[in-house]
């Protein structure tokens, strides 16, 4: 079984963990959690198991951190190898690795008199120093290269399914970027990796926090996109344009979210408003569990206080029935609003129900408009089970 090479990229973005210490009489910048890897992860559809990070985490301490992959002849090579110690280092190394709690973190030191010595080495000092200052910076990108084993398994892990089970890990360094896009591919983690027998590996590059992201071959998400390729599909004058509609609201709501459209491609946009969904769907379940803490607390409170005074009087009961009922009035009338909009939204398009009920929002009732003021679909359309194939959406 051959060893494969991953780099793994993960963020340092918080100043409150960034110190200065003296070690061996020297000055020392510390950040404090650096964090390399994360149990039971999975990344481009392979799981890094809990039980091969606890065989193996160990090999991070006193990991040299080089300042970006080290090259010879454009081909990366070994943190350990003697060129890449003169033309790489920046005199930083990981220090104190602990696993606890699902992931592994360890500490980050620099030697500010060696980074001082390069150009490379200066710069890492200033970000780190301005990230301790508060100020408005990049945040420091680490990749984690590390070889290993691959065996072909199939199953899931945090929702997310995996085809191969990644095994016999063994870290080589953690690579410090500062030029890194925030949620990008780093370039300088593709390649050839040259090990130390002298064979050439080709790198695989994985995002930690692409863990979050839900995965696109999800059944259900690939009914989500299927419905909308039909639609897109579609080659009716009439259709094109209630597509060309659908096009633009896409568009637009991932626009008012700051998201990049331009150039992209239909499977792209969608991509792109799978995964706003997604996101907006952690935010509002997130919101809701800590409205829930809140009206927890407060109602504790507020029995606490109950407790320690005299009761309401009798005469205001009635008035406290009727604000209730005011109160889950409103709710109920809140609710079928929604569901009578995605109940037109669904007929109009033919959208399926977990297509429709993913909806709310604005998304929601700028569809639902589109219903008001549109005639109805063409049968073609509605015939979500064609055997026609995917086309180019309409310009």
């Amino acid at each position: 079984m051959s060893r494969n090479c991953v780099n793994v990229l993960s963020v340092i973005n918080s100043a409150s963990n960034i110190t200065t210490e003296t070690i061996n009489g020297k000055p020392h910048i510390v950040v404090r959690g650096v964090t390399p890897i994360v149990d039971d992860i999975v990344m481009n559809r392979k799981l890094y198991p809990a039980a091969e990070i606890e065989k193996s985490y160990k090999s991070l301490e006193r990991n040299p951190m080089p300042f970006g992959h080290p090259k010879v002849d454009g081909k990366h090579i070994s943190a350990r190898d003697v060129q890449a110690v003169n033309d790489y280092h920046v005199g930083a190394w990981l220090q104190n690795v602990n696993r606890q709690g699902g992931k592994v973190t360890g500490d980050m030191y620099v030697d500010r008199n060696y980074a001082a010595n390069s150009e490379n080495g200066k710069r890492l000092i200033e970000r780190l120093d301005a990230m301790a200052a508060g100020q408005n910076v990049e945040p420091v990108h680490i990749s984690t290269g590390l070889l290993h084993k691959e065996i072909t398994a199939n199953g899931e892990s945090k929702g997310k399914r995996y085809e191969k089970i990644v095994t016999n890990m063994d870290f080589d360094h953690v690579a410090v970027l500062l030029d890194q896009p925030g949620a990008g591919t780093p370039e300088e983690g593709v390649g050839i990796f040259v090990n130390a027998e002298g064979d050439e590996q080709e790198i695989e590059t994985v995002n930690l926090a692409d863990s979050d992201i839900p995965d696109p071959q999800d059944p259900a998400l690939k009914q989500f996109f299927n419905q909308f390729m039909a639609f897109f599909s579609a080659n009716t004058k009439h259709v094109k344009e209630e597509a060309n509609q659908m096009k633009e609201l896409i568009t637009n709501a991932l626009k008012a979210k700051g998201k990049e459209v331009e150039g992209k491609t239909e499977a792209e946009l969608m991509d792109a408003y799978n995964q706003m969904v997604a996101e907006d769907a952690k935010a509002k379940a997130d919101a809701d569990e800590k409205a829930k803490k809140d009206k927890e607390e407060a109602d504790k409170k507020a029995k606490d206080t109950t407790t320690n005074s005299e009761q309401a009087p009798a005469w205001f009961k009635p008035f406290a029935d009727d604000l209730a009922a005011v109160k889950s009035g409103l709710t109920a009338n809140a609710d079928q609003q929604r569901t009578e909009m995605r109940a037109a939204v669904k007929a109009k398009f033919g959208m399926t129900d977990l297509a429709v009920n993913a909806m709310d929002g604005e998304p929601l009732k700028e569809l639902f408009a589109q219903c008001q003021t549109s005639t109805g679909l063409s049968g073609a359309f509605r015939q979500v089970n064609s055997n026609q194939t995917f086309s180019e959406m309409p310009e």
